[in-house]
C-alpha cells in the first residue's frame, strides 16, 4: 500500500487532523498541497512533509469561496502538472441547541462543510475527468449517520452538514465511476484535536464516550493515517460510494 509519486490535496491542512493526514500521505510517498487559511501553520506542516523528501505546496484557500477554490487547483496544476488525490477534510462546528441556534452558526457550518466538500469536488473533479482517473475523499462523521444528544456536544447543524457530505460521496461516486474516480468517505469519531480537546478533557463526556464506543476511548489523530492511505492508494481500485467508518464500533451497536 503506497502513494509514491502521487499528487494530494489536503483541505484545512494546516493544523488538526488535517495536518495528520497531510503528514501521513507524505509518509506513504505522496506529494501534498496544504491548503489552509491559516499560512503560518500551512508552511510549518509543509516543513515537516519537505523534511520527509517530498515536495510540499501551501495554498491559501477558503473552500467556501470558488475563486478561491478555482485558484488552488490551478495553482496545484502549475507545480505538479495532476492531482492524484483529495482529502476534503476542512470543517467547522458550532454547539447549540437546535431551537437556539442561529442563522448565521447554522449557514457558516453548511457552507464550509458541505458547500466546501462541494466546490472542491467540482473544480478538482473537472481535472480528474480529463485525467480519466482520480482518488477523492471526503471527511465526515460518525454523526452524520447516528444521532447526537449529549448536551455539551449539541450541534444539529454539523451532523446535518456530514449527513450531506455522506449522501454527496455517494451520488458523486455513481455520476464519475465511469471517468474510473473513486469517490469515498471517511466517518471517524471523536478524534482529540484542537477542536474536540475541551470535550474530551471533560470526564462526564469522555464517560458518555466510554459508553457509546465499544473500543472505549477516542481515537487518535495517526489511527486515521491508515484508512486514508488505502483509499488514496492502488489497493482500494474496487471501492467507490464507500463510507469507512474510523469509530471505535459506534455504528455498529
Amino acid at each position: 500500500m503506497t502513494c509514491v509519486g502521487k499528487v494530494s490535496i489536503v483541505t484545512g491542512s494546516g493544523g488538526g487532523l488535517g495536518q495528520t493526514i497531510a503528514i501521513g500521505l507524505a509518509k506513504y510517498g505522496s506529494n501534498v498541497a496544504i491548503v489552509d487559511i491559516n499560512m503560518d501553520k500551512a508552511k510549518s506542516v509543509a516543513r515537516k512533509i519537505e523534511s520527509l523528501g517530498r515536495s510540499a505546496l501551501v495554498v491559501r484557500a477558503d473552500v467556501t469561496h470558488k475563486q478561491d477554490v478555482d485558484k488552488m487547483v490551478q495553482e496545484v496544476l502549475d507545480k505538479f502538472g495532476t492531482i492524484d488525490v483529495l482529502v476534503n477534510n476542512a470543517g467547522i462546528a458550532r454547539r447549540a441547541r437546535a431551537e437556539e441556534m442561529s442563522e448565521k452558526d447554522w449557514d457558516e457550518v453548511i457552507s464550509v462543510n458541505l458547500k466546501g466538500v462541494f466546490l472542491c469536488c467540482q473544480a478538482v473533479g473537472k481535472v480528474m475527468i480529463k485525467q480519466r482517473r482520480g482518488k477523492i475523499i471526503n471527511i465526515a462523521s460518525v454523526v452524520g449517520q447516528r444521532g447526537l444528544f449529549h448536551p455539551l456536544d449539541l450541534a444539529s447543524g454539523y451532523c446535518a452538514s456530514k449527513g450531506g457530505v455522506i449522501q454527496l460521496t455517494r451520488a458523486l461516486a455513481a455520476e464519475w465511476a465511469k471517468y474510473n474516480i473513486h469517490v469515498n468517505a471517511i466517518a471517524p469519531t471523536y478524534f482529540m484535536t484542537e477542536m474536540t480537546r475541551p470535550l474530551l478533557e471533560n470526564k462526564e463526556f469522555l464517560d458518555y464516550l466510554k459508553w457509546k464506543i465499544p473500543l472505549q476511548r477516542p481515537g487518535k489523530p495517526e489511527e486515521l493515517i491508515g484508512p486514508v492511505v488505502f483509499l488514496a492508494s492502488d489497493a482500494s481500485s474496487m471501492i467507490t460510494g464507500h463510507i469507512l467508518n474510523v469509530d471505535g464500533g459506534w455504528t455498529a451497536i
